[in-house]
């Protein structure tokens, strides 16, 4: 059975048709574009997300790297109170005297030999581009004190382990000796002892203890 269709039906269909892909048409560019909205959206979210990610770990670092600083303050005040101060260097050279009293070492001459140079003096080094490297606080300083002294090797032994072992932070720093024909039992012995004091710009508060 055909159906016959009117001029007038065909001409209806047709602009229900051209009406439908109007509608249609209008309907995917809406959607289309805020379907682009909601992906741009996601996409700044993510990145939102991201920066606030990475500014929870700076701030993490920065409590971290805070912390570290303040342990090291207290470690460098710690260490400062236990060296005696720049100017005490005569009350270790009378110190030094007075051990080898003790230990029977008969000391010839006794002085500063001389400092170590103080990073504070030096030049600063620079990168690559001349720009100056920053250069740590300095602690302390070292002054290297010579004995020349006459003493056997049991005194010249008990003399070095009261130096080394006391309250004053020193060690040997080298050693020579050389025998004396006319006291076979006392020998002529050069010492280098390296002293350790605390310095003056102290960037922590602290200072050397008297």
């Amino acid at each position: 059975m055909k159906f016959k269709v009117s001029p007038r039906e065909q001409r209806t269909l047709a602009a229900l048709v051209v009406s439908g892909g109007i509608i249609l048409y209008t309907f995917f560019m809406l959607t289309g574009g805020l379907r682009k909205q909601v992906s741009q959206l996601r996409d700044q979210v993510k990145s939102a997300k991201d920066q606030l990610r990475s500014l929870e770990i700076t701030t993490a670092n920065e409590a971290g790297l805070r912390t570290q600083q303040q342990d090291l303050q207290k470690t460098v005040t710690d260490l400062r109170n236990l060296l005696p101060g720049e100017d005490q260097e005569d009350q270790v050279i009378k110190l030094l005297s007075d051990l080898a009293a003790q230990s029977q070492v008969k000391i010839q001459s006794i002085f500063p030999q001389r400092a170590a140079r103080d990073l504070k003096d030096a030049k600063p080094a620079k990168d690559a581009s001349g720009k100056p490297i920053p250069v740590e606080p300095v602690v302390y300083k070292k002054v290297m004190i010579q004995i020349d002294a006459l003493t056997g090797f049991h005194q010249l032994g008990r003399f070095i382990s009261m130096v080394e072992t006391g309250d004053r932070p020193m060690q040997v720093h080298s050693m020579r000796i050389s025998s004396d024909p006319k006291e076979p039992k006392r020998h002529h012995v050069k010492l280098l002892i390296d002293a350790y004091f605390a310095t003056k710009d102290d960037v922590t508060g602290g200072g050397g203890s008297s």
